[in-house]
């Protein structure tokens, strides 16, 4: 294994001499036999280790032997704690999203404090096997499938073409012992089946299939780079006409270099995403929500990705007097004639609604109208749904309430309560910002 790790280490040039390598010390076998086979071989080498809230008692046990691993090889150590919990409610992301920004954001700070040139995760060949197949039955493109890079700016990763099984037999041939994360175990974690049923299954039919699959990689990444260095924006925005006109293999390319640039967690981008944001190359106006509370906003021949506006719940509304929500301008009024070609309006029957209690807000999942003729209320989700108006979308529209009744909602139309045409509910999308 050590023949493998030095071969892999100099077949990328990931560390430089002289170089002092930070650790990413988990306490589990790969993140041992990382430390171990580095100090082993000569590098210069400190640990770092994050608690992250998460598994209490087991979580401070971990943290307990990544220490005394160091002491005992005399090797500089540093530690901390942190609440992905609340980070990932605080960022609007999922908790594993969370946990891996501020565990980046931690090795970034720790190689700081180390004077490190390098930072080593404990990846290995059965890792990237594992983000291969995740992403191929999520549906991905060629990067998905190029797995995990060994660099990646200051981020190496020695044992990518390392297996797990060499890992355990050099812990085992050195009588050293590791740590085990219990929610490793669990069979509801989608990558835990992949590791636990689908690659031994793939081992039965191909034994080196975990080799062949670094291989594969290996590959792939090699086009990919090709590709992406012809499809780079260079920023968050590009001409809607430059997109439209690239061939597709370079379009879908130049979306996921603005969404990297402007911050979206990556993980947690789809191929429905990035279609999305494409076919705003067709649209006059238009804009898509993305993860990580950013959007994708048409704005005259220019799509951008920018983080998504931050809103009251609700905007209350005054008669006559226009408000922003969102990327919509919208108002009520009795002077009918007066609204501009551009916007939708939906006539209502003012007399019926206490202007006093009018806001506007955006549709929540228990939402129900009565439409015109129908026969009872409908959810408005199911509204949505029948006039094609995709999820990304909803969230943008605006709903009109007076109280807790629902007035209006634009792209759908008046509750059977208040149609009349004494006044109108009016919305334009507001493609200039």
């Amino acid at each position: 294994m050590k023949q493998l790790v030095r071969h892999t280490i100099e077949q990328y040039a990931m560390i430089p001499d002289g170089a002092r390598v930070l650790c990413a010390l988990s306490g589990g076998a790969d993140s041992v036999s990382l430390l171990l086979c580095l100090h082993e071989l000569g590098y210069d080498v400190c640990a770092c280790h994050l608690n992250h809230g998460l598994r209490g008692a087991q979580a401070d046990a971990d943290e307990a032997f990544c220490r005394a691993l160091c002491a005992k090889h005399g090797i500089p150590f540093y530690a901390e704690h942190c609440d992905a919990n609340a980070a990932a409610v605080e960022q609007k992301q999922s908790v594993e999203t969370a946990a891996r920004t501020l565990r980046y954001a931690f090795f970034a700070r720790c190689a700081q404090r180390f004077g490190a040139q390098r930072i080593a995760t404990a990846h290995t060949a059965d890792d990237n096997l594992e983000t291969m197949l995740f992403h191929l039955i999520r549906g991905t493109g060629s990067a998905g499938l190029a797995g995990i890079p060994p660099v990646r700016g200051a981020i190496i990763r020695p044992l990518i073409a390392v297996e797990r099984q060499q890992v355990e037999r050099y812990l085992l041939r050195r009588g050293q012992d590791w740590c085990t994360d219990a929610t490793n175990l669990d069979d509801n974690c989608t990558r835990n089946r992949i590791r636990h049923h689908v690659i031994p299954a793939l081992r039965e039919i191909e034994p080196a299939a975990v080799r062949h699959a670094v291989q594969t990689a290996a590959l792939l990444r090699r086009d990919n780079d090709c590709l992406d260095a012809l499809a780079q924006v260079g920023g968050t925005a590009i001409s809607a006409a430059r997109l439209r006109d690239m061939p597709e293999a370079l379009a879908s390319r130049a979306v996921r270099d603005m969404l990297t640039r402007a911050g979206t967690p990556m993980g947690e981008v789809g191929q429905r995403h990035i279609a999305a944001v494409l076919a705003l190359t067709r649209k006059k106006t238009g804009s898509v929500n993305l993860p990580g509370w950013r959007r994708a906003l048409r704005r005259g021949d220019e799509i951008r990705i920018e983080p998504m506006p931050s809103e009251p719940e609700w905007i209350k509304l005054i008669p006559e007097q226009p408000v922003r929500f969102g990327a919509y301008i919208v108002y009520v009024t009795r002077k009918i004639h007066d609204i501009h070609s551009s916007f939708k309006f939906y006539p209502i029957a003012y007399d019926t609604i206490n202007t006093v209690c009018l806001y506007v807000r955006r549709w929540r999942s228990g939402d129900r109208m009565t439409l015109p003729g129908a026969r009872g209320a409908r959810s408005l989700k199911r509204l949505y749904a029948e006039r094609g108006i995709l999820p990304e979308e909803r969230d943008e529209l605006p709903v009109l309430c007076c109280g807790e009744d629902i007035v209006a909602a634009a792209g759908i139309g008046v509750d059977s309560r208040y149609c009349g045409t004494t006044g109108v509910f009016a919305a334009v999308h507001d493609a200039d910002g």
